[in-house]
């Protein structure tokens, strides 16, 4: 006998991502970082710590403070906004007795207005006011672009005889006989009753739109957030088209390894584009995705079994030269991994949650007795004999 059994529609969302009151310092965090590691039973020089950030020249002062805490530049794991190869494991393995990973999208931060997603390059003349992160800017922009051309070509009115309705593009309806192949979509079944066959039919059509009377739901929705119906006036729905009335259907825009960032947010784009800051929220949604995936990817894997691993991810935000101070980054934990030897504690069989996180991270000791003398190491380089390379 078949199996018809079938599973519902299931939903997934992304988890509560916290901001205020867990922003740490990098030249507090990354020494904070090395002392867990001692804690966790990792040993004084044969830690390798890894790196998984994008490309931007505001990533560097991260990298610095991890080479002085490590005592090594640490090695690179990443790919465009913020995303990790886990394609490089194995080869991050063989560098190292101890390993660690640091994987973080980034954002910028305006410490004069609080506003989250560009950041000045001092490298830029003029209005050097720059997108924080190109790759991730580029693979939502269409979307936010989308977003905001039905926000202003979706209409709520009220009729003559009191009947309250929408008025929608076309395009943005997914018809049974010619459903929608790229673009926006309404989810109409959340906005109009369904007849007793489960059909949607409109009150009127025009050339371009089609016109529904909105459910007794809907109108009530609308009513307790304050907006008032007017009778004869289109009135554009605007920030009232929040996420949960629309999704997308997409040939995906991008050619390159970007095209990963994409295919991983697609899902979540309705809640990114209607965002306060899109930015910023692509880049929570980004360090969630990702931190699932290389969890996964390590425990199935074979490239790490037996050894003492830390993996944590989190947000860099990106703050620029403020008050005549140079450009700084701070750390927002999310999550960490601990695998220790080939006998794991119980209590790091989960993962480490954000603000049991933040309360290790905070735990420990903002001194590294054992941080190098970067300065020293470069003195003595320059004041080494030149040695004759040959091949002999």
């Amino acid at each position: 006998m078949l199996n018809k059994y079938r599973e519902p529609f299931i939903v997934r969302e992304v988890a509560p991502f916290k901001i205020e009151g867990l922003a740490i310092p990098y030249p507090e965090f990354v020494p904070k970082l090395y002392n867990f590691c001692i804690e966790l039973g990792f040993h004084k020089g044969y830690i390798m710590p890894s790196r998984a950030f994008c490309s931007d020249e505001n990533q560097g002062l991260p990298i610095i403070l991890l080479s002085k805490h490590f005592g090594t530049f640490p090695f690179d794991h990443g790919r465009v906004g913020g995303r990790l190869a886990t394609n490089r494991h194995g080869p991050h393995s063989q560098h190292g007795d101890d390993l660690v990973i640091i994987q973080a999208t980034h954002v910028g931060y305006d410490p004069d207005t609080g506003a989250y997603g560009t950041y000045h390059r001092p490298q830029i003349s003029g209005d050097n006011s720059c997108v924080s992160c190109g790759k991730l800017t580029n693979v939502i922009t269409p979307y936010i672009n989308r977003y905001h051309f039905a926000r202003d070509r979706i209409f709520l009115s009220k009729d003559t005889l009191g009947r309250c309705l929408i008025t929608a593009k076309a395009s943005f309806i997914d018809f049974g006989s010619h459903p929608v192949e790229q673009g926006l979509v309404l989810k109409l079944s959340k906005i109009v009753d369904q007849d007793s066959q489960g059909i949607i039919h409109p009150l009127s059509a025009a050339s371009t739109t089609q016109t529904y009377e909105v459910s007794p739901a809907f109108r009530k929705r609308m009513e307790e957030q304050g907006y008032k119906w007017q009778t004869g006036k289109e009135d554009s729905i605007g920030e009232r088209l929040t996420s949960d009335l629309f999704f997308f259907k997409e040939h995906f825009h991008a050619t390159d390894d970007s095209i990963h960032l994409e295919r991983d947010l697609i899902e979540f784009i309705p809640d990114i584009v209607s965002a306060k800051y899109p930015s910023l929220q692509a880049a929570k949604t980004t360090v969630q995705l990702e931190f699932a995936r290389v969890v996964q990817s390590i425990r199935r894997g074979d490239e790490y079994t037996g050894r003492n691993l830390l993996y944590i991810a989190g947000l860099n935000i990106d703050i620029p030269e403020y008050n005549g101070f140079p450009p700084h980054t701070y750390f927002i934990p999310w999550a960490a991994h601990v695998q220790l030897g080939n006998e794991t504690p119980k209590e790091y069989i989960h993962p480490i949650e954000q603000e049991a996180l933040y309360k290790k991270l905070m735990a420990q000791d903002s001194e590294n007795p054992d941080q190098a003398d970067q300065k020293e190491n470069i003195r003595t380089i320059l004041n080494a004999p030149r040695l004759d390379i040959k091949v002999i």
